[in-house]
């Protein structure tokens, strides 16, 4: 899930940044054809809905047998893992221009989404233990409806606010618990099952594709759409298990991986600091080269200066607040 995490994080670099420059010349239609083309390559919303699958899939893992969840530890876990690191985030920000705002349109958007999952997921597990995920998968995706139909004409998923953009990306985050359920019997299938990966990657690739297309070039745009691209996302993944079952993960991607979250939550400061110290070289391709490099080493730097020791942190204090039968636990 680090390797994957890592491209899906890389992904949304290059949807902002943008990947390779080309020349192209957009005076003729063939022109403009080729620069869609490529200018819809990398999906950053889409990869979004990715991290939205293996994050529920992720928390709901250790839980998957019915196994105690206390609150205390669990909730001080995940709050302190994911707001040390914002808080520094928005402080080197604000002085370079760059406004990370949780309740307005920014890239906080996903992870305010995230921290409300963290918080009812205690009650989504009880609820699971009396109905399963199935029923509660198809309630959230009534809710999904919902919000969209109160806009269905808006283009990007986080049109909906903060009260609201949560509910619409919900059955994602759900689709990754089920997910959790589902991995066991996966892994023991593994042996009688040859999986076609890169058939899978090009695919969901082609899909995000599609995706971005749909929603610049379109009347369908990227809630209808990403909504989809989670049902594959679910699937997808499943073929991603079973080729891991077989195949050890690049070593360096599943390192890389686990400094996502820093790379999703600075690669926008990498830019504007860029800009900041005035580093300027003359091909537009080497600065495109320079810059990326810049803003993914100070992704790096980031992670082992902030998330890092803020999820040691986190760790330290779960296990001191657990297990303790005087803690409510679901």
């Amino acid at each position: 899930m680090d390797t994957l995490r890592f491209f899906f994080a890389l992904w949304v670099v290059f949807g902002h940044l943008g990947f390779l420059p080309l020349a192209i010349d957009k005076s003729n239609i063939f022109g403009k054809i080729i620069s869609g083309i490529y200018g819809n390559l990398f999906s950053g919303p889409a990869a979004v809905i990715g991290f939205f699958v293996i994050s529920g899939f992720c928390i709901h893992y250790p839980y998957r047998y019915d196994k105690k969840l206390f609150l205390v530890p669990y909730f001080s876990r995940r709050h302190v893992r994911i707001w040390i690191p914002i808080v520094v985030a928005v402080l080197i920000g604000n002085p370079l221009g760059v406004k990370l705002t949780v309740l307005q349109d920014s890239i906080l958007w996903s992870l305010l989404a995230e921290e409300i999952y963290y918080l009812i997921y205690p009650g989504l597990l009880f609820l699971k233990r009396k109905i399963g995920w199935e029923k509660i998968l198809f309630i959230s995706y009534i809710g999904t409806l919902f919000v969209i139909l109160r806009d269905p004409l808006a283009g990007n998923y986080p049109s909906y606010g903060p009260y609201l953009n949560w509910l619409l990306g919900l059955p994602c985050w759900l689709l990754g618990c089920c997910l959790a359920e589902k991995v066991d019997k996966i892994s023991a299938s593994s042996s009688n099952i040859n999986v076609h990966i890169w058939r899978w990657r090009f695919a969901a690739w082609f899909f995000s594709w599609v995706c971005s297309v749909l929603r610049f070039h379109s009347l369908i745009k990227y809630p209808w759409t990403l909504t989809l691209f989670a049902v594959f996302t679910f699937f997808w993944l499943q073929k991603e298990i079973l080729h891991y079952q077989k195949h050890s993960p690049p070593v360096i991607f599943e390192n890389a991986g686990k400094g996502s979250y820093s790379i999703y939550l600075v690669h926008l400061l990498g830019p504007a600091l860029y800009t900041f110290l005035s580093i300027r070289v003359f091909s537009t391709i080497l600065q495109w080269f320079f810059q990326i490099t810049f803003t993914l080493l100070l992704c790096y730097v980031f992670y082992l200066l902030v998330e890092k020791p803020s999820h040691l942190l986190a760790r330290r204090i779960a296990e001191k607040l657990s297990p303790q039968r005087s803690l409510p636990y679901i």
